[in-house]
C-alpha cells in the first residue's frame, strides 16, 4: 500500500508527488500483456486505484491481487471480469502480492466464489495474524510510534485508521502457500515466484518467463515509489531489502513490468536505477537533517515530509523515514540516542550510500 506523500527529497519521484492521476479505465478490463487484462479498481484514498490483473490461459482463468473490499471496488472488479466474458465463479486461482489491504482486501470474496487464494509462505502467515488475529500489531504499532515521538493523539488518529482499513478486508477460510522460487500454475501459464522484500517482509512477484512478463506488485512501480517501513516486527533492515530485491529484479529479461499502481513498465532497468538513485538522494537528506541537530524520529520525519495530510500518512511517513534511519545506522551513518522518546544523531563516519 503506497500513499502520496510529499517530501523533502529530489524530484516529485516517489510516492509523495500529491494526488496521481492514472490513465487506465475505472469501469472495464484494459488488455496490458499477452493474455492479461488490468482491472483498476478504484481506493477511498489519496492514491485512487490499484489494479488487479486477470490472466487467461489454457486452463481457464486467474487474477493477481484483488482491491480493498469497498461497494465501488467490487462492482469495478465484477464488472472488470464480465467484460472478459466471465464470471467471478471462473476466476480459480488468486496470487495476492502482499499482506496490505488494497490486495488483499477481496480475496474472501473470491474464495467464496470458488477461488483458491494463494500466497508467499510467510507473507500469509503475516496476513493471518495482521488482520484475522486481533488487534495486537495494531498495538505494537501504537508503541513503537511513541517510542520514536509521534504525539499521543496523532498515533491515537494512526491506530483508527489502520483498525478503519482492516474493516475493509475480507475474512479468509484458507491461505495456499508457496516458497520463493516456485513455478506455480496461473490458469495453465507457468509463473515464478520471486520474493521481493522491503515494501513488507515477504511481499513476492511473479515472472512468466515465455512471456518475459513482471506482475510486480508493490515492488516497482512508474511514477511513485513503494512506502518501505519499519515496524518492531520487521526484519532488521526493511530499506537494505528492499534495494537488494530491486538489483535482483534488474537482471531479469522483462519486456513489459505489471505495477499494482499506474501504467505498465517497459524499462524496468531504467526505472528500478531511478528508484536507487532517489533512496540514495532520500538517505543523504535524511543524515542532513541530523547534521543540523540531534532528533527523534518523528522529528526527522516532518522535517524530510512537510506536508501530511491524514493519518495513514502520518503512519506511512514516519514508518519510511525509520526504514531509513535503520540503513544508516547500518551503514555507520547515524546512531540511536536511548531516552524517551529515541533519540538520532549524525555520526562522523561517512560511507558511500549509492554503492551499497
Amino acid at each position: 500500500m503506497v500513499f502520496a506523500l510529499r517530501g523533502r527529497c529530489p524530484r516529485p519521484l516517489d510516492e509523495r508527488a500529491g494526488d496521481i492521476q492514472f490513465t487506465g479505465t475505472l469501469i472495464s478490463a484494459t488488455a496490458v500483456a499477452p493474455g492479461i487484462r488490468r482491472i483498476s479498481v478504484p481506493l477511498p484514498l489519496a492514491l485512487r486505484a490499484v489494479n488487479a490483473y486477470l490472466v487467461e490461459g489454457s486452463h481457464g482463468w486467474a487474477l493477481v491481487d484483488t482491491g480493498l473490499h469497498t461497494e465501488d471496488g467490487e462492482r469495478v472488479l465484477r464488472q472488470g471480469v464480465r467484460d472478459a466474458g466471465i464470471d467471478l465463479a471462473d476466476v480459480r486461482r488468486v496470487f495476492v502480492t502482499h499482506v496490505h489491504p488494497d490486495h488483499i482486501g477481496m480475496a474472501g470474496t473470491l474464495e467464496a466464489a470458488g477461488a483458491e487464494i494463494v500466497m508467499h509462505g510467510p507473507e500469509a502467515d503475516h496476513a493471518r495474524v495482521l488482520w484475522f488475529g486481533g488487534n495486537e500489531l495494531v498495538e505494537d504499532a501504537y508503541q513503537w510510534f511513541l517510542r520514536h515521538g509521534m504525539p499521543p493523539d496523532v498515533d491515537e488518529g494512526m491506530r483508527e485508521a489502520w483498525l478503519g482499513i482492516g474493516r475493509l478486508v475480507d475474512p479468509l477460510e484458507r491461505i495456499a502457500p508457496v516458497d520463493d522460487g516456485d513455478v506455480i500454475d496461473m490458469a495453465g501459464r507457468k509463473m515464478r515466484v520471486i520474493w521481493t522484500p522491503g515494501h513488507t517482509d515477504f511481499h513476492a512477484v511473479l515472472y512468466e518467463e515465455a512471456t518475459e512478463t513482471l506482475l510486480a506488485g508493490d515492488h516497482v512501480l512508474p511514477r511513485i515509489t513503494s512506502n518501505i517501513s519499519l515496524y518492531p516486527w520487521s526484519r532488521p533492515d526493511p530499506l537494505g531489502d528492499f534495494l537488494g530485491a530491486l538489483r535482483a529484479v534488474r537482471k531479469l529479461r522483462v519486456r513489459r513490468a505489471l505495477p499494482a499502481h499506474g501504467d505498465p513498465i517497459d524499462d524496468l532497468a531504467g526505472r528500478v536505477d531511478e528508484l536507487l538513485e532517489h533512496h540514495a538522494a532520500r538517505l543523504e537528506a535524511t543524515v542532513d537533517v541530523l547534521r543540523e541537530r540531534e532528533r527523534d524520529a518523528y522529528a526527522v520525519c516532518l522535517a524530510l515530509f512537510p506536508v501530511l495530510r491524514n493519518a495513514h500518512e502520518e503512519r506511512f511517513a514516519l514508518g519510511e523515514t525509520l526504514a531509513h534511519l535503520r540503513h544508516l545506522e547500518r551503514l555507520g551513518r547515524v546512531e540511536e540516542v536511548p531516552g524517551s522518546p529515541v533519540r538520532w544523531r549524525a555520526t562522523t563516519e561517512r560511507r558511500d550510500i549509492a554503492a551499497t
